[in-house]
């Protein structure tokens, strides 16, 4: 009985600490759902807050476009229209008054914080610049959680075919399996099939299967867009020799596909969403009239009026101050066939006919040394330019006829455009060749220097290793034929390219002919013809990094792996996923820091929103 009194109320102490335990469980399961709650508040809080400040960008993007996007600006006003259209940009937002970016958020604003322009280039930041970046910064707060981000806006006067890896005013044509790191543009229709075109040892009309052409990311993570006239105008082809006439989105009937089966096709084409492709109107796109532009980068060459030029470019520039000439060397005397008498040589006549002659011999020996000094300072001042020099003839670089002290010129090199100076502001002097550019560098296998602005009245041949930094309008032809175009190393690892603009065609050929594709040489530049175009990356190998575009249309055929030279036909790898393409863009949005005031001009505004950063709230 003892045992059984020391045990009373044991029972009580064990209620008592179970409810202990239990109400601090109670405690921390309440705390954790309290806790959870205001968790998960804020991150609402921090989502809308983002939503709503990317709404603000979005606007003022939006509004910045309306009133810029198309329009016409003369002369080098466009710094002062953004100035007029910030201004007037009103304050993007959200309060009682209705006014700005619009949400039913309770305790939330998004406000543009700054909209700040700059001229990409030096000089007055008002005139004389072509382009500008409006960086806009905005904030939104939503129950007191505040974000904050950035986004640069490009508003420039530069033609739109800068923009793109590939693109045509009028058919983009995809055959077989090149590999795009960029956008895309079809000012009529694009077509994509999965076999691609070539000749071969003069047999034409050849075929092989391969796959589709594939679009990637950059390696900045900018994921890539086809910009198409409608989907109407977007054909896909598996196993036809020739195009359908009928649309992704469209059955061999012609009834309307379900819109998961044009996802799948889209895929399928171009291993892009639906998404990314979209619907710009030929009407938008902002041409560039190469004749034009040629005549408004003479004037400001040479310093003139553009009135003051007249329709016969050529006439005018033979009689442009400087031009060289090599004097012709005399004929000899005709002389009374041997043996002369001593009558005969006495001869007044024939005595006349020697005097003559050592009259015209000195007169050229003396021609020919100031000749050979002209082109000693002509070699001397191409290799380093100091302004806008003309050149009369068909200089053929590193190989033909400007050879100066036993040596090819070796270099044409501007010495404010370099790779270590990079673009400067103020007029930019050109080298003007009223006549045909040819660039050759076989013989050397040291990379030659081509650091200039260049107009060509004629034609343009390029072929070996040559090294960039140059924009270069051709009214002529272009040939690009087994060359390795590199870029001017500058700071890091950035490099610059050439910007060639031709009115007539380009051809790129033999390009890394049946060499593998882990040997590709670079091609670093943008190449745009006024006619159409063909590209092969078939027995030739690619990687172009910039673009091509056509005004007329571009057709572009590429296989993958390896290809070697076979008898009557190419000899190919299995055409299967994973091996390399034969032709690789890779679109380089860097071109307008590094061409700049060099590029063409238009007389309409382009606006180009760059992608959202965040930004640290303060």
């Amino acid at each position: 009985m003892k045992r059984a009194r020391e045990e009373k109320g044991s029972a009580l102490v064990m209620v008592m600490f179970m409810m202990l335990i239990l109400t601090l469980l109670g405690v921390a399961v309440l705390s954790a759902a309290v806790g959870g709650a205001r968790r998960t508040l804020t991150r609402e809080n921090d989502i809308q807050s983002l939503q709503l400040t990317q709404k603000t960008l979005d606007e003022s993007v939006a509004y910045i476009a309306a009133n810029l996007e198309g329009q016409s600006v003369q002369g080098n006003a466009l710094g002062l229209r953004i100035q007029s259209v910030l201004s007037a940009m009103p304050a993007l937002r959200s309060g009682d008054d209705g006014s700005g970016v619009q949400t039913d958020l309770q305790s939330a604003s998004g406000e543009l914080i700054s909209a700040v322009p700059k001229a990409d280039f030096e000089g007055d930041p008002l005139r004389g610049n072509s382009s500008y970046t409006i960086t806009l910064t905005a904030e939104g707060n939503v129950n007191g959680v505040k974000r904050m981000m950035t986004q640069k806006v490009k508003v420039s006067m530069y033609p739109d075919f800068l923009n793109y890896a590939f693109g045509s005013e009028e058919d983009l044509i995809l055959n077989g399996s090149p590999l795009i790191r960029g956008n895309i543009y079809a000012g009529e229709t694009l077509r994509v099939r999965k076999k691609a075109e070539y000749a071969y040892k003069g047999k034409s009309d050849l075929r092989k299967e391969s796959l589709f052409p594939l679009m990637s990311a950059r390696d900045d993570g900018a994921m890539p867009l086809a910009f198409v006239q409608s989907l109407d105008q977007f054909v896909i082809t598996e196993d036809q020799d020739r195009y359908p006439e009928r649309a992704v989105n469209r059955g061999t009937d012609g009834s309307a596909l379900s819109g998961e089966l044009t996802k799948v096709n889209v895929t399928k084409a171009l291993g892009i969403d639906l998404s990314q492709v979209r619907i710009r109107n030929n009407e938008q796109f902002i041409q560039i009239n190469v004749q034009q532009s040629f005549r408004e980068k003479l004037a400001e060459a040479l310093g003139v009026d553009i009135s003051s030029l007249p329709d016969d470019l050529t006439g005018y520039l033979n009689r442009y101050g400087g031009a060289l000439e090599k004097p012709e060397k005399p004929k000899e005397p005709e002389r009374v066939p041997e043996p002369l008498t001593e009558e005969e040589r006495k001869s007044i006549a024939y005595q006349a006919k020697l005097q003559k002659y050592d009259e015209d011999l000195k007169a050229y020996l003396e021609k020919l040394k100031e000749y050979e000094a002209a082109l000693a300072k002509l070699a001397s001042t191409l290799s380093a330019m100091p302004g806008t020099v003309v050149f009369k003839g068909n200089p053929n670089v590193d190989g033909g006829s400007l050879k100066v002290d036993g040596k090819w010129l070796r270099d044409l090199v501007q010495t404010n455009k370099s790779a270590s100076t990079g673009t400067v502001g103020g007029p930019q002097p050109w080298l003007v060749i009223n006549g045909d550019l040819n660039v050759n560098n076989e013989i050397d296998n040291s990379a030659l220097r081509l650091y200039s602005n260049i107009l060509v009245t004629g034609s343009v041949n390029l072929t070996g290793n040559i090294e960039v930094d140059s924009t270069m309008f051709v009214l002529g032809s272009t040939t690009i034929q087994d060359a390795a175009i590199t870029g001017a190393k500058v700071a890091g690892s950035e490099e610059k390219e050439i910007v060639l603009i031709s009115k007539g065609s380009i051809l790129l050929n033999r390009v890394d002919a049946f060499s593998s594709t882990d040997k590709v040489q670079t091609l670093r530049g943008f190449f745009y013809t006024d006619s159409t175009a063909q590209l092969y990356g078939v027995g030739s190998n690619f990687d172009l990094r910039g673009g091509f575009f056509a005004k007329g249309s571009l057709t572009v055929n590429a296989v993958v792996g390896n290809s070697t030279e076979g008898l009557d036909q190419i000899n190919f790898d299995d055409q299967v996923a994973g091996k390399t393409s034969r032709f690789k863009v890779d679109y380089n949005d860097e071109v307008f820091e590094h061409q700049g005031l060099a590029l063409p001009k238009v007389d309409r505004i382009s606006v180009k929103a760059e992608k959202i950063e965040l930004a640290d709230t303060p």
